[in-house]
């Protein structure tokens, strides 16, 4: 499956492997594309990104958890690490401030 990353220094396309998350798709092209303070563990809810369009997959308890947690009300921010992605999915990847 392929993933198009929409960053500040341009747009990048990732292939997804069945089984891998994006968090871990992205890290394997290069670790520098996205951060993930926790390495990819769904603790700290720095490896969000903004799903613009496609499908994400579905959202799991740990990631409802960690959005209710950091109080990530808005449902098109996502987390990398606990996504799953389907068709056409189409994301800004957003570095923490």
């Amino acid at each position: 499956m392929s993933v198009t990353l929409h960053r500040a220094d341009g747009v990048v396309t990732v292939d997804v492997p069945p089984g891998h998350s994006l968090f871990q798709a992205i890290a394997a092209r290069n670790r520098e594309m996205i951060t993930a303070l926790c390495g990819g563990c769904c603790v700290c809810g720095t490896c969000r990104v903004r799903v613009l369009d496609g499908d994400p997959g579905p959202m799991g308890p740990d990631e409802a958890h960690l959005r209710r947690q950091l109080a990530i009300t808005d449902p098109a921010i996502r987390l990398a690490c606990q996504m799953w992605p389907g068709c056409g999915l189409r994301v800004d990847v957003i570095q923490p401030e």
